[in-house]
């Protein structure tokens, strides 16, 4: 089995357990078990099971960035809101996780870091000043934030409006920032 779809099927494990037990019941090991791998490949390919549970939200966006139809910020956020809509059970679990392992954590700094790279590219920069960076963060973080207060009520708005009200806030000299792969 390639690594990708080990590390696929260790998540596809993953998120059967998590379709039953809460986040903080699920163990390394019943996740090996579950999986049927060694704990040398489970660590090989995850550091925790933070890490596994991360996984989803970062090959949807990486599979995403990478998509041709995907060439804008507002492509992105439509395409992964609805991504989210479809598996909204498993992210309002994924967002019941705390500590600085936390999936709100990881979303902050994935995010970041991507809307940090898009920026430094389209301006050709080598790094951000104090005041771009809190920019991207408040940015990100409020994206976040907001993104968990829908996954508890998805009924207020739906995956196309959330979509277009992120777009919307975020600041103008970031919208026409992207990715080329």
């Amino acid at each position: 089995m390639s690594a990708n779809l080990t590390k696929q099927h260790i998540w596809e494990s993953f998120y059967e357990l998590s379709a039953k037990l809460p986040f903080d019941k699920i163990t390394v090991e019943s996740i090996i078990a579950r999986s049927g791998v060694s704990k040398a490949t489970f660590y090989r390919h995850f550091r925790d099971k933070y890490d596994v549970l991360n996984y989803n939200s970062l090959a949807i966006a990486e599979r995403l960035i990478g998509f041709k139809e995907c060439r804008s910020w507002k492509d992105f956020l439509l395409l992964m809101f609805q991504e989210i809509e479809r598996e909204i059970v498993y992210y309002r679990r994924a967002f019941k996780t705390s500590g600085q392992n936390a999936h709100s954590q990881f979303l902050f700094k994935y995010s970041f870091g991507i809307v940090r790279e898009c920026y430094l590219t389209t301006y050709h920069k080598e790094e951000l000043t104090p005041r771009e960076y809190y920019m991207i963060a408040h940015y990100c973080h409020g994206c976040v934030d907001a993104l968990e207060e829908w996954l508890k009520d998805p009924e207020g708005m739906s995956a196309e409006q959330m979509a277009e009200l992120f777009y919307s806030v975020m600041p103008e000299c970031l919208r026409d920032t992207w990715l080329t792969k």
